[in-house]
């Protein structure tokens, strides 16, 4: 579960314009695809994921508002 110093890389935040709005504002996206965080993501998810599942809605989330 230790990261590997030749395939660990920093993650970085880069930004797309949200240009549906009237002011453009900016969503930020963060690529951490070879972070030293990947790993530990990879080995939890098996545990997290049915319980996202057993309780997830069966519809998608369309904006903050369907979320609450």
């Amino acid at each position: 579960m230790i990261p590997s110093r030749l395939t660990v890389e920093l993650a970085f935040m880069y930004y797309n314009p949200k240009t549906d709005k009237n002011s453009i504002t900016l969503r930020a996206i963060m690529n951490t695809i070879h972070a030293a965080t990947t790993d530990i993501s990879r080995f939890l998810d098996p545990f997290i994921r049915p319980l996202f599942d057993m309780h997830a809605q069966s519809r998608p989330i369309i904006d903050g508002g369907h979320l609450l």
